[in-house]
């Protein structure tokens, strides 16, 4: 069996978790509910969550739990609006998970970013990311995405990227 939790701000990783966890005929789980033992022995955990800045709640999560690691298959999902290339050669899950990253799988999914959903604080960050942005002398490809979409809707959302994540856990639930 497998458990997938989630944390989701907007509604886009949640539909991921959903779309995953019936794929997988999963327990699906929002990552509030699911205190430090959620799942049975040896269970293959995926952890999904949106990127908000440095604020990663699916690592946080991971992190904070090295039980889970000795005692289950583990991967964590960053849901974002990082250009995908990007995200995956920088790899910011390895960082933030620390030591428990070379046990954990890492996978990145490309997000949605609904500015006429966002809340008047998340607004005002985004603004000032921009400007700054803006004022930067050489941007690469990311930065200048997301330059050009700013103030729009955007949905990049791509379900068939849940295809290397559910490989990934009929494999480890084989090895289990």
């Amino acid at each position: 069996m497998t458990l997938v939790l989630y944390h989701s701000w907007y509604g886009s990783t949640r539909r991921y978790a959903e779309e995953l966890a019936g794929r997988l005929g999963a327990r699906l789980l929002p990552l509030e509910e699911a205190g430090d033992h959620p799942a049975a022995e040896g269970e293959a955990i995926i952890v999904l969550s949106a990127v908000h800045g440095p604020v990663m709640p699916a690592a946080d999560y991971v992190r904070r739990r090295p039980d889970l690691v000795r005692r289950h298959p583990v991967a964590v999902v960053n849901v974002g609006m990082t250009l995908l290339e990007e995200a995956r050669a920088k790899d910011p899950l390895s960082r933030v998970l620390g030591e428990a990253a070379e046990k954990v799988r890492r996978f990145y999914l490309p997000g949605r970013m609904a500015y006429s959903e966002l809340s008047a604080k998340h607004r005002v960050v985004m603004r000032s990311i921009i400007a700054a942005l803006k004022a930067k002398p050489q941007k690469g490809p990311n930065e200048r995405a997301m330059i050009e979409n700013y103030g729009r809707d955007v949905d990049w959302m791509d379900m068939a990227e849940l295809d290397p994540i559910v490989e990934w856990c009929k494999e480890a639930q084989q090895a289990t």
